[in-house]
């Protein structure tokens, strides 16, 4: 039988496990947006802006590990929505991304809103920031650049992949012969036997071993395993600063973060010296994490590098022995064969267990004065600390880019169950504040909270509007300073140490009024010890809910290893 080509799109992204579609409609892509809010299995998710509905579909694909789609009709919404699949590309999120183009028979012409080759190229646009970006040229041709597109984008480290279709072709009749998933996109589950018995004997003759765990053993649900592994050994476990949360905070081995706002525990033990065999896992070894690759990360003995994505494989750091594959394969090899190994009679030799104890809760943070301060307006820490006292097992938190972000790295306590969410490898902002909508609608029964600076929530506050009109259940928690926060004491610490004023605001941002206007249930708190209730209460309603907390503009977050880093740049 002949179906039209939109219907087998359908199919395919069904087959997928994708039941959401985010964007804008617009004339150009109008068959597809028409196909997708008449079939029963999907919902249609209009936003405010196409950066929105690709920030969206990040977070629906980063929640649940599962496909992601958004569509932009051609022209400014297909341009909207590159910073978002920028986001998308540098975490490595799985997400299909379909814009619309002028009819086949015109392009060339200058047809309204054209973005071909002959005119501005939309597919050139993508390439960048996608696995795979293509025009489909014909009906017939959309189930193999579909199947290819899939294929890139959910095999090996995931990514977005685009494809452009002229408006004409959706409803074309076509023939197709049918692929189930499994029969066009391979599993990602090889590795090398030899590499992981080498590692497995490795780690356990280290005397000081460590592992580094970033935001990949999130993306192959392998946080069970790293903390079956540290256990075992036992070893001292950090976390990237995208990773955090993957590894319990308030497990007695965790360290904390490693890396810009991250904790003294794991940064003195890390670049300490001590260490003599390290286990990275899902960890790209970059800035942002390594002190501007600081040569003191080397443990003494062997690196151990585990990543999907062989280019990542000794990219900073030589490696002693990598281990390219999915990491919850390679760490349940790994496991296995220290299991085996201790039934043949050998024994872990960690003399971690006869070291003091690591510090945690207060102590381990920097300032734990302010974690406990009674002042209005309320410390950034302070709350946070309220915070964890109430945020619920299973709770999904994201953050947002800035000052806050800074905070909520070093001041959040992320425990077992609960997942941390930030798009640091590009860093955008406006991400945590409609990333969570997508992340609340593909994981409905998780609580799902976003931690977000004014100035981030200014960018796509907008998009409060979507989650009222879909009576979405996201709890945001806007911490307003009345500035752009990390640029304002950031300017203090770089260049001539003057404060940039020109982000301070000259008038009084009124977020919870803005909310209230939009139809949000919204309340404002300013001092110690009024988060836990406004939270709770927030999340009684099982709705959206702004809670604006006016915090204490005048402290510092924990910068000065960014601002470091921009310096000695900056002076080369």
């Amino acid at each position: 039988m002949k179906t039209a080509a939109v219907d087998v799109l359908l199919a395919y992204l069904k087959a997928e496990g994708t039941r959401v579609v985010f964007g804008i409609p617009g004339g150009l892509l109008h068959p597809f947006f028409d196909a997708v809010e008449r079939d029963p299995e999907l919902a249609l998710i209009v936003t405010k802006h196409e950066e929105g509905a690709a920030f969206m579909a990040d977070g629906y694909a980063r929640s649940s590990r599962r496909l992601a789609v958004c569509a932009g009709t051609s022209g400014p919404g297909a341009t909207n929505l590159l910073t978002g699949v920028a986001v998308a590309f540098a975490d490595g999120v799985p997400m299909l991304v379909i814009t619309g183009q002028a009819a086949s028979a015109a392009l060339g012409k200058g047809a309204a809103q054209e973005t071909s080759r002959e005119d501005i190229d939309i597919v050139q646009m993508f390439q960048p920031v996608t696995k795979y970006s293509t025009m489909v040229t014909s009906a017939e041709a959309l189930p193999h650049h579909l199947r290819r597109a899939l294929r890139r984008s959910m095999s090996g480290r995931p990514g977005p992949a685009h494809l452009n279709v002229p408006v004409d072709l959706w409803k074309h009749q076509i023939t197709e012969e049918w692929f189930d998933p499994e029969s066009y996109r391979p599993a990602s589950h090889s590795f090398d036997r030899s590499a992981v018995a080498r590692a497995a004997d490795l780690l356990m003759q280290a005397r000081r071993p460590a592992l580094l765990a970033g935001a990949g053993v999130a993306d192959a649900d392998a946080s069970e395993l790293i903390l079956t592994m540290a256990e075992l050994l036992p070893a001292r476990v950090a976390t990237t600063p995208r990773g955090k949360g993957v590894f319990p905070e308030d497990h007695p081995l965790s360290l904390g973060i490693c890396g810009f706002a991250g904790h003294r525990a794991a940064r003195e033990t890390l670049l300490g010296g001590e260490v003599d065999v390290l286990l990275t896992v899902g960890a790209s070894l970059n800035e942002t994490t390594t002190f501007t690759w600081s040569p003191s990360l080397r443990p003494s003995r062997a690196l151990l590098q585990v990543d999907i994505d062989p280019d990542r494989v000794g990219r900073n750091y030589p490696v002693d022995v990598p281990l390219v594959g999915d990491a919850q394969t390679i760490l349940v090899e790994l496991v296995y064969h220290m299991h085996r190994m201790i039934r043949d009679g050998a024994r872990p030799n960690s003399v971690w267990r006869q070291q003091p104890p690591l510090p945690r809760g207060d102590q381990r943070c920097d300032h734990p004065e302010l974690r406990l301060s009674e002042e209005t307006p309320v410390s950034p820490r302070r709350w946070r600390r309220d915070l964890c006292e109430v945020l619920p097992e299973g709770a999904l938190v994201f953050s947002d880019i800035g000052g806050h972000m800074l905070f909520n790295l070093h001041d959040l306590e992320i425990r077992r169950g609960q997942r941390f969410l930030i798009n640091l490898g590009f860093g955008s902002m406006g991400y945590g504040t409609a990333a969570p909508l997508g992340a609340a609608l593909s994981c409905p029964d998780r609580p799902v909270v976003a931690i977000v600076g004014d100035a981030c929530f200014t960018m796509n506050g907008m998009e409060l509007l979507t989650a009222a009109e879909h009576r979405i259940p996201v709890v945001w928690i806007v911490e307003n300073n009345q500035m752009h926060g990390i640029v304002w004491h950031g300017s203090k610490l770089v260049g001539d140490g003057r404060p940039l004023g020109c982000v301070r605001y000259t008038r009084e941002l009124m977020v919870a009024d803005i909310a209230r206007a939009m139809g949000l249930e919204a309340e404002v708190v300013d001092g110690p010890g009024q988060i836990q209730g406004a939270y709770l209460r927030a999340l009684k309603l099982k709705g959206p809910y702004v809670i604006e907390v006016r915090s204490d503009p005048n402290l510092c977050p924990p910068l000065a290893d960014r601002a470091q880093s921009i310096s000695g740049f900056v002076g080369r």
